[in-house]
């Protein structure tokens, strides 16, 4: 059996308190957003996250993207509306680079 290391990623930090109105309190987070309270914890304090746990926040948090508003300020799309396309690319950053950031080493 392979016990290598689980690919690990973070929410990018930008987006967190945009993503906080989705979650609700820590009897619904799971329901709403698919995530335990412990997880959003990690993500709320800039901590890695196992990539299958990202990566399931993400599809529900893009899936309701067009209704939050911190989201068409940061990636406004040249037509109007959101740019959907950058908000995909700008949610998650690898996990090392995070880590170091902050625990205050350069990276």
């Amino acid at each position: 059996m392979n016990h290598g290391k689980q690919r690990m990623c973070v929410v990018n930090p930008r987006l967190v308190e945009d993503i906080a109105p989705l979650v609700g309190g820590q009897c619904e987070i799971m329901t709403k957003i698919g995530i335990s309270w412990n997880s959003w914890v990690k993500i709320t304090s800039g901590l890695p996250v196992r990539h299958s746990l990202a990566h399931r926040l993400k599809a529900r948090v893009l899936a309701a993207a067009d209704r939050i508003e911190g989201f068409q300020e940061k990636f406004p799309a040249a037509s109007g509306g959101l740019d959907h396309a950058a908000l995909d690319d700008a949610f998650l950053l690898p996990g090392a680079h995070m880590a170091e950031a902050a625990s205050g080493l350069r990276p």
